[in-house]
């Protein structure tokens, strides 16, 4: 049974605009465009029935209860700790400009875009692509088989992180991922297996 899984990146944050790591120790709030592209997205995904779920941080699921509103869901949004944004350690706060002049280029490239040789690399007192992966990959098998359930329709839109999209472009070599805010990345589930869908 095919399982289909919507992941969305949650809307703008200020933070976003000022180019700020964001990790899962950094909750705040959509700004007004934020707000605009969450309700956007909420209406593109408005002819959809099913189940919704988010990340446990204010940016998400402010952006999971703009697509609910446009959605019948049922039950309301499931809160899943696991779909939280990646632990930046000691980077959250920074912007990117202050963390490419303590580490090198080279360092902060493989660690937003990791392969197999750079997944374990991570800020002090942080977590790396490869523990972020290993999390929502399981979290996102939990949902999958919470969705064999027909009243659920097979479908589940997740509102997560861009440091989650990059744990799965990373570990299901994912093609062409879009890390825009609010932007839509479709997976579908069977047999234990996920294969990404160009819609």
């Amino acid at each position: 049974m095919d399982i289909d899984l919507f992941l969305f990146r949650h809307g703008e944050t200020d933070k976003n605009v000022a180019r700020v790591w964001q990790g899962c120790h950094t909750d705040v709030v959509l700004n007004a465009n934020g707000e605009k592209q969450a309700e956007a997205l909420a209406e593109k995904m408005s002819h959809l029935y099913m189940a919704l779920y988010s990340s446990p941080l204010l940016r998400a699921v402010q952006t999971a209860n703009k697509i609910a509103q446009k959605n019948i869901c049922r039950p309301p949004i499931i809160i899943m700790q696991d779909l939280r944004e990646c632990d930046y350690g000691v980077a959250e706060g920074l912007t990117l400009e202050e963390t490419r002049k303590q580490y090198d280029d080279d360092f902060i490239n493989k660690l937003m875009w990791p392969d197999e040789k750079t997944a374990d690399l991570h800020f002090p007192q942080g977590e790396s692509k490869r523990n972020v992966f290993r999390r929502v990959l399981t979290c996102l098998e939990q949902i999958a088989q919470d969705c064999s359930d027909v009243q659920r329709k097979h479908k589940a839109g997740i509102v997560c992180h861009a440091g989650v999209l990059s744990a799965l472009e990373f570990g299901l070599g994912l093609k062409n991922v879009s890390y825009d805010n609010c932007s839509m990345l479709h997976l579908r589930y069977d047999s234990c297996h996920f294969t990404q869908v160009f819609d």
